[in-house]
């Protein structure tokens, strides 16, 4: 079933596997170099040498190998957190659909504001965490919400090579290491700027242009490290892109297999409301900020959620499907690639900045394959049974947009 959603245009098998090959010989040279830092550099530092400068030098060896330290990553502590013994529902939803897409079941759930479900590895034992984007799951109709779900845990199941331990891991340690690089030796002007008004000012003047000078002579010495682990990350994207489109599409299947085609097809659709929710979630907080809190916090934040939910249903009636397909075509700009469009006669498109199949791509390959019956399904009382169980984190989350006027 999956081989036969395999192939986008321009990727044959060979070429993609070549590539996902390249990708992974990459990756294993960046932790190869990690390792090589860290086991001369304890070395030049552990063994007894009669000058300073070996030990200075494992240091700086120890330090690089540190920064290139692949970041397994861990929970949001922002997001409220479902423990299995807290959602027994949820977490039965979410392991059916992980059996049934023949992957290993998630861990932790937690709840966020983002209209999006995402499945990450985490931990050095690289457990599972799901990120339940509440504006989603309200949003979509109940079967909708297992293929999202579906979706997400097909990239498991189809071997996504950004997903894998390998790369994966090298991905985050470039990424890691950049950000340092970028951030290590910036500081902010106004920190530098001294006050007109200080009795020092002159001599604090000094001390911030010669800081100054030896950032700039900081970011010259680190210009270059960074521009390899800059190639990296673009090798390893660039390399690893035809096995992620493949993947797409796979994951699609999955979900298409899970929860029925329909559903699949219909989520893949409503994800043009992403826009409408993420603007009336922030235009709720700030008029609930500016003209006042009516009855208890407590009522307000549970008031939150279905007033989105309510202005999101009055305007969805009125934006078809032809209208959130061709937004998601205009968003991709001119240069997008055409092809067969959901309509099978042409507009097929790719993300401008990933590199990924669009929406209207994805679409057209599942409603030209064969129409599947859903493998799980939410009937409405088990919905409902879940929804008591996302009553607090609900609240938690909506009492967070008030407090901070923004997305959490």
């Amino acid at each position: 079933m999956l081989d036969q959603e395999a192939d986008t245009e321009g990727d044959l098998p060979g070429r993609t596997g070549l590539a996902t090959a390249a990708a992974y010989g990459i990756a294993a040279l960046v932790h190869l170099v990690a390792l090589s830092l860290l086991t001369v550099g304890l070395l030049l530092v552990v063994l007894r040498l009669r000058t300073i400068v070996q030990p200075l030098i494992g240091l700086v060896l120890l330090l690089t190998a540190a920064v290139l330290r692949p970041r397994p990553g861990g929970l949001d502590p922002d997001l409220p957190t479902l423990r299995r013994e807290e959602a027994p529902a949820l977490y039965a939803l979410l392991d059916e659909v992980a059996d049934t897409a023949g992957v290993r079941r998630v861990d932790v759930v937690q709840v966020g504001t983002d209209f999006t479900v995402r499945v990450r590895s985490y931990g050095m034992r690289r457990r599972r965490r799901l990120v339940l984007g509440y504006p989603l799951w309200m949003t979509f109709a109940p079967q909708q919400r297992v293929a999202a779900v579906a979706h997400e845990l097909g990239h498991f199941a189809v071997r996504d090579a950004r997903r894998g331990a390998l790369v994966g891991a090298a991905l985050s340690g470039l990424t890691g290491a950049m950000r340092q690089l970028e951030h290590g030796t910036a500081a902010p002007d106004a920190v530098l700027a001294p006050s007109p008004l200080s009795r020092y000012a002159e001599e604090m003047t000094t001390a911030a242009v010669r800081f100054k000078a030896h950032g700039l002579t900081a970011n010259w010495a680190l210009w270059l490290p960074g521009l390899l682990m800059k190639g990296g990350v673009r090798s390893l994207l660039r390399l690893t892109l035809p096995n992620a489109r493949r993947t797409e599409f796979r994951a699609d299947a999955v979900a298409a297999r899970v929860a029925s085609t329909e559903a699949a097809v219909s989520a893949l659709r409503d994800r043009r409301l992403a826009h409408v929710v993420d603007v009336e979630v922030h235009r709720l907080a700030i008029a609930t900020r500016t003209f006042g809190w009516t009855g208890t916090a407590q009522g307000v934040d549970q008031d939150f959620w279905p007033k989105v939910a309510a202005h999101t249903a009055s305007l969805s009636d009125g934006v078809s499907v032809s209208d959130g397909v061709r937004d998601e075509r205009a968003a991709a700009g001119p240069d997008s690639e055409a092809g067969p469009g959901p309509d099978g006669r042409g507009g097929r498109s790719w993300d401008p900045d990933s590199g990924l199949p669009g929406i209207g791509a994805r679409v057209a390959r599942l409603s030209t394959g064969p129409a599947q019956q859903a493998a799980v399904l939410l009937d409405a009382a088990r919905a409902d049974t879940i929804e008591v169980e996302l009553r607090e984190p609900k609240r938690v989350l909506a009492a967070k947009v008030l407090q901070d006027c923004v997305q959490a």
